[in-house]
């Protein structure tokens, strides 16, 4: 039986503090990549633009579930892609006008923001970002598949998001959140990938809120002990070291998963 194991991005192969891949990290990806009972696969909400954070990898994955679930791909081959429809987004920002919000439209290559303040540049720090374009229009002429909203806190956004039934809301910072269709998230694109494998044990990891679904369905799921989120490490079946330890290549080997 194979493996298909899946990787969030940000504080679990990249620790986003250090604005690098831990080195037990790298060793482990390269130990999977080279065993032909593997498949690799990635479940983040980046584009594909923003991956080149993780370039040095990139060739070991063989699945790519990207903003959060709207946009799949296997090898080079585009196998789901939902983007927002413009109506919706235009209701967005008619909405957040009337509110101190900045709002960001995530394309698979590139995003732009309503307006440029701190807060957007806080939240760039945060995903070692480049800073998007200011492009209140960026949608008419890109296909968007995940809005981003940022406020002075996180619970500003929630309460928001309950004016806002068309979109489900993941927190990734204080102030920042990944808004998405409710339809949309990382296991509803996993299960995209897994149409074509039979005969898997799934094996998913991750720290983030947008990781508890997909933790859900793992045959073996995995939190990263850095997470802030509880009910992701009570949904989870193992708990991986902080990922500034740098363990994770013998964690792996200590659950006999390589």
């Amino acid at each position: 039986m194979k493996k298909i194991i899946f990787f969030d991005v940000d504080n679990t192969i990249y620790n986003n503090d250090k604005g690098e891949i831990p080195a037990q990290t790298k060793i482990l990806l390269h130990t999977l990549s080279k065993n032909p009972d593997v498949v690799l696969g990635l479940a983040t909400g980046r584009g594909l633009k923003k991956l080149e954070i993780i370039e040095d990898v990139l060739p070991y994955f063989t699945y790519k579930v990207l903003v959060n679930g709207a946009y799949v791909l296997k090898d080079k081959d585009i196998i789901y892609d939902l983007p927002i429809k413009n109506e919706d987004i235009k209701e967005v920002l008619a909405f957040v006008k009337d509110h101190d919000l900045n709002i960001g439209m995530v394309g698979i290559n590139d995003e732009a923001v309503n307006y440029w303040n701190d807060r957007i540049g806080f939240g760039m720090n945060e995903i070692h970002g480049l800073p998007p374009a200011v492009n209140e229009k960026f949608y008419i002429d890109h296909k968007v598949y995940q809005l981003w909203m940022f406020a002075d806190l996180e619970s500003e956004i929630l309460e928001i998001a309950k004016e806002m039934p068309k979109f489900r809301v993941f927190p990734w910072h204080k102030g920042g959140a990944d808004f998405t269709y409710p339809q949309v998230n990382k296991s509803f694109g996993i299960k995209q990938c897994l149409k074509y494998e039979k005969d898997y044990q799934l094996i998913c990891i991750g720290d983030g809120a947008n990781d508890i679904e997909m933790i859900e369905i793992a045959d073996i799921g995995i939190a990263m002990d850095n997470t802030r989120f509880n009910e992701l490490k009570e949904k989870a079946d193992h708990i991986a070291p902080h990922i500034h330890e740098d363990q994770l290549h013998d964690f792996f080997k200590k659950l006999k998963l390589i």
